[in-house]
């Protein structure tokens, strides 16, 4: 399990997340994350999950 340091900075305020060892998405994960049709799927998938959740809880 990765570490996440805080560093706070001189001036004082909220901490700052080092994120330089975060994994970069790769060109197909960015190549999907802009495809329309794979988000409007994607979309359409999470609303009916939501709908089937919410449709439970009221029976």
């Amino acid at each position: 399990m990765s570490q996440i340091s805080m560093h706070t900075p001189a001036a004082g305020g909220d901490p700052i997340a080092d994120l330089s060892k975060a994994p970069l998405p790769t060109g197909k994960t960015l190549k999907m994350r802009q495809n329309l049709a794979f988000q409007f799927t994607r979309f359409l998938s999470f609303n009916s999950r939501i709908l089937r959740m919410v449709i439970k809880g009221h029976h």
